[in-house]
């Protein structure tokens, strides 16, 4: 597969929109943002999740709550030109207060049909994140609040109470524990039988509390944290890439590549070399290391 395929990057408090044209795979991982996935053109696309196979193409749209596990399909043809939005909770919370309570099952079905005002907003803004790119206006975040209006608007659950501040599931003393320690020593990629054992539980039963308590796997949870640092590191400095490559743990420079292509589809430098950041602004959890749940 060619690694240059296009790819245009923005970022800013309302978390990461991307329009790539990629052919590749992603291995499965899940992460705290809502995750709505757009098809801009080219070839279909498949992405798996929970052992359900979901088509992303022209008449459709993919919406991964928070802690849903996802992974994309290697193209069986031709690449596909995918619009990702990456969303805060917060976010989304604060532009969207009268219709999106913070809940972690905003959208009851992963894939939906495009209604013609969706795609209207989706194609509009597809298009103009490039253009920014390019000129480094800052046009797009007006456009993204259209497209997000208009998709939660159509897909979120109508049955969700409007007046929820949060849902936050209830959290395990132990699981609070082995949260902390998962961020104090991400950059060491801790192991999952190590943090089982700092918490007390057995690794059975701390992956069953694990993923009770947060929705999401504690293998799933290191992975997001240390992908958050590698973003917002690449995005906001120019430390040469083998320097993060090691202070992330990784060891060797093509370890971190690796691992960041697998979830992302792109290299770190053509990310850092293709993201533009709106205002300068960081996302809402503005530490890479900071306790998100």
């Amino acid at each position: 597969m060619d690694d240059a395929k296009p790819i245009w990057i923005l970022s800013g408090r309302f978390g990461r929109a991307t329009v790539n044209v990629t052919d590749k795979a992603l291995v499965e991982h899940a992460h705290r943002e809502f995750n709505i996935l757009f098809k801009l053109g080219g070839a279909d696309a498949a992405f798996r999740s929970e052992n359900e196979t979901l088509a992303l193409d022209d008449s459709s749209l993919l919406m991964f709550n928070p802690w849903v596990p996802h992974a994309k399909l290697v193209n069986a043809d031709s690449p596909t030109i995918i619009l990702s939005l990456i969303i805060e909770p917060e976010w989304l919370v604060r532009v969207l207060a009268d219709r999106a309570p913070r809940v972690d099952r905003l959208f009851p079905n992963r894939r939906e049909t495009v209604t013609e005002d969706v795609r209207i907003n989706a194609n509009r803004l597809g298009a103009a994140i490039p253009q920014q790119l390019m000129r480094g206006g800052s046009d797009c975040e007006d456009l993204l609040i259209d497209l997000i209006d208009s998709v939660t608007r159509q897909y979120a659950d109508p049955t969700l109470p409007r007046d929820i501040i949060s849902t936050a599931r209830p959290i395990d003393y132990r699981i609070r524990k082995a949260i902390a320690y998962i961020h104090e020593h991400a950059l060491e990629n801790p192991m999952i039988d190590v943090v089982a054992r700092e918490v007390g539980l057995s690794r059975s039963r701390f992956f069953e509390q694990f993923r009770r308590c947060v929705g999401a796997s504690p293998q799933h949870y290191i992975d997001w944290v240390r992908m958050t640092a590698a973003t917002r590191w690449l995005s906001s400095t120019d430390r040469p890439l083998i320097e993060l490559a090691d202070e992330l743990g990784f060891g060797a420079h093509s370890n971190f590549t690796r691992f960041f292509t697998q979830h992302i589809a792109v290299s770190p430098s053509d990310f850092r070399r293709n993201t533009i950041s709106v205002e300068g602004e960081e996302p809402a959890s503005s530490s890479p290391l900071a306790v998100a749940r």
